[in-house]
């Protein structure tokens, strides 16, 4: 009897940890579609700020416009190439003067990009193939993003046309490996609508796999698993999740595949099967033999194992909080499992976390980045409304620093901003936020009662423009100064719509720039 319950135990263990395993890798493959959908998006946002460059739309001549994108390309790793069409299809100012001439009015990007914002997919590089540099002399492929330029009474200027480099899709699957799925052959693919390998093994590039039934069932964006067998005869836990875009992105029907062989994928179900078996026998034998007094022996450990699995709560936890369990050898065995499998799930745990750190920090300065304060206001506000505070959005646009980037380079610019950053963290206090909102431009939200809100933002205000107006010394440069400009608007005094405090604090740095920079100026209804 105690044997036949032991394989039942046994049985439904080893189906429960199946299915863990299988939507494991099905959340696999859902991540890593969700993290290339919030990729595509920023890279969106990134493009329509550079709509707001004056020397698209004010006749600006090509060097100066040339120098302007080849700035903006430095700050921007994924971007390969930024070009400004002119209405005939000609480029008219493109990075590194590559294409400049050239008409480019048959191609998709320029055609598509005159009817408003397009997203192309993933090719290989046609004119750019010969003209970009190749260290490796792979095929470089593009991601590509066009949208029209217009001026001011809404004539149509020309497309301006940005090529992603598809490296940073391959940065974002190699971040999705833990040491223990490399170890475990667990492989991420990324497929495009028709069923062509994007992303993968190198032998699988550009070819379709068909007849996976799990991709016929993919919909919607649910993830789900089956076990099936590939073109080369070999049986995977399959897991998949289609791209359904994010925000600005509309998606273009990608699918996001994680594939583990099956005999790696249920090694720890076979692991836990001989386990529980083996305790179901020597159970067995030591009931015939000894009842109570291994009854009373097995109780404590196991009493102990319950107890520390119960106190793990997150990646916090040490993995050691598992008992390594000496009392006989299956209660050894069982502990061992038991601390490995936690410390797999704690493991992948941490890897989560370090991808919304990397997707929600500035890597420059460490701030928080915009898709940060976007999740920050999206929590505070109601808060702040239960709470009955008022929230003050500062925008900083630092004065002086494209002098310093033009002048001493774009690495002292960086050191530079790296230490604006710790000023501004100096003078915050430790419930306020700031954000690198791009470039040289930051944005502080500050929380109090509406009644304290002038006092706070105006001696936070002093406090930030005596000390980012302090000397920089930077590597021989030991006396570099910037100034700072400060707009503020407050929520909800100002407005309930936390987009419309934005522009109000927006415009409010525009007129403190006109009324000649280095000091704050609040909107006014």
């Amino acid at each position: 009897m105690t044997v036949l319950l032991g394989w039942v135990a046994a049985r439904q263990s080893a189906d429960q940890l199946e299915a863990n395993i299988g939507a494991s890798t099905a959340e696999s493959a859902y991540q890593m579609a969700d993290k290339l959908d919030r990729s595509m998006d920023a890279r969106i946002k990134e493009v329509k700020l550079l709509l707001g460059i004056e020397a698209l739309t004010d006749g600006t001549d090509n060097n100066t416009l040339r120098a302007q994108l080849e700035t903006l390309q430095d700050n921007y790793n994924v971007v390969s190439w930024i070009g400004f069409i002119d209405p005939d299809g000609v480029v008219q100012a493109a990075t590194g003067g590559i294409l400049e001439g050239t008409s480019i009015a048959q191609r998709p990007v320029f055609q598509n990009g005159q009817e408003g914002m397009w997203i192309g997919d993933v090719h290989d590089a046609v004119l750019l193939s010969q003209l970009l540099p190749n260290p490796y002399g792979e095929a470089i492929k593009f991601v590509d993003i066009a949208t029209p330029v217009s001026g001011q009474n809404g004539t149509f200027l020309g497309v301006l046309a940005v090529h992603l480099s598809w490296e940073w899709a391959e940065y974002i699957q190699r971040a999705m490996f833990s040491p223990a799925q490399q170890r475990q052959g667990t492989e991420m693919l990324l497929l495009a609508a028709d069923g062509t390998v994007l992303l993968g093994p190198d032998d699988m590039l550009g070819q379709s796999v068909p007849g996976l039934s799990t991709l016929h069932l993919q919909a919607s964006a649910k993830p789900s698993w089956a076990i099936e067998t590939w073109p080369d005869e070999q049986r995977y836990v399959t897991g998949v999740a289609r791209s359904q875009g994010f925000e600005d992105f509309p998606g273009l029907g990608w699918v996001a595949v994680s594939r583990q062989p099956v005999e790696q994928a249920f090694a720890p179900v076979e692991r836990l099967t001989r386990v529980i078996m083996g305790i179901g026998v020597l159970l067995a034998m030591v009931f015939a033999v000894v009842g109570w007094v291994v009854a009373s022996r097995l109780t404590t450990p196991l009493t102990r194992l319950s107890h520390a699995a119960d106190t793990i709560h997150d990646a916090s936890q040490p993995t050691n909080e598992i008992p390594l369990e000496t009392g006989s050898p299956e209660l050894m065995r069982l502990s061992t499992s038991m601390r490995n499998m936690v410390g797999r799930l704690l493991d992948q745990n941490r890897t989560i976390r370090r991808l919304e750190d990397i997707a929600t920090s500035d890597p420059l300065t460490g701030l928080p980045n915009r898709a940060f304060l976007d999740r920050y206001l999206a929590h505070a506000l109601p808060e702040a409304e239960r709470q009955q505070q008022s929230i003050a959005l500062v925008y900083i646009d630092l004065d002086g620093f494209k002098e310093v980037n033009d002048e001493l380079g774009h690495h002292a610019g960086d050191l530079l901003l790296i230490d604006i950053a710790k000023r501004l963290q100096e003078v915050l206090r430790a419930s306020d936020v700031v954000a690198r909102w791009g470039g040289d431009e930051f944005v502080m939200a500050l929380k109090a009662p509406a009644d304290q809100l002038p006092t706070l933002t105006q001696a936070i205000s002093e406090r930030l423009l005596a000390s980012i107006s302090q000397p920089t010394s930077l590597p021989e440069h030991p006396a570099v100064t910037v100034s700072c400009s400060l707009g503020a608007a407050w929520w909800p005094e100002h407005s309930h719509d936390i987009e419309d405090v934005m522009q109000f604090a927006d415009a409010a740095l525009y007129v403190a720039k006109q009324q000649g920079k280095h000091r704050l100026v609040i909107h006014q209804p």
